[in-house]
């Protein structure tokens, strides 16, 4: 009889629990954050950049952009999570990615790519 009542008991939970999460992830949301601004104390942090792309180099695994606002500021995508292939040099992109450094200079590893036109 316990064990019954206990199922449902951890059933009700889990369904209650997946609910909350549900409706708390639609409401995250990343703002938008100006290249300048973005220094080594953010690094680790999600970001979400829109600017210019001025320059694209395309590898076998990776895509390597420099966005351009008034700053500039390197974004690495990975092929297999995006559809790199399809941004070009002049396109408005958003990325939202994680801020890294490499070789002293800041960059975004995007883990989402998204021209805007």
């Amino acid at each position: 009889m316990q064990e019954k009542l206990l199922l449902k008991i951890a059933l009700i939970t889990s369904l209650v629990g997946i609910l909350i999460i549900f409706f708390i992830s639609d409401n995250i949301e990343i703002s938008q954050s100006n290249i300048e601004k973005i220094t080594l104390d953010n690094k680790d942090e999600m970001v979400k950049v829109k600017g210019r792309v001025s320059k694209v180099i395309d590898t076998e695994k990776v895509t390597i952009l420099n966005i351009l606002q008034p700053s500039e500021i390197t974004v690495v995508l990975f092929k297999q999570e995006n559809e790199a292939s399809l941004i070009k040099e002049n396109n408005e992109v958003e990325i939202i990615g994680k801020v890294d450094e490499y070789n002293g200079e800041l960059e975004i590893i995007a883990q989402r790519a998204r021209i805007i036109s």
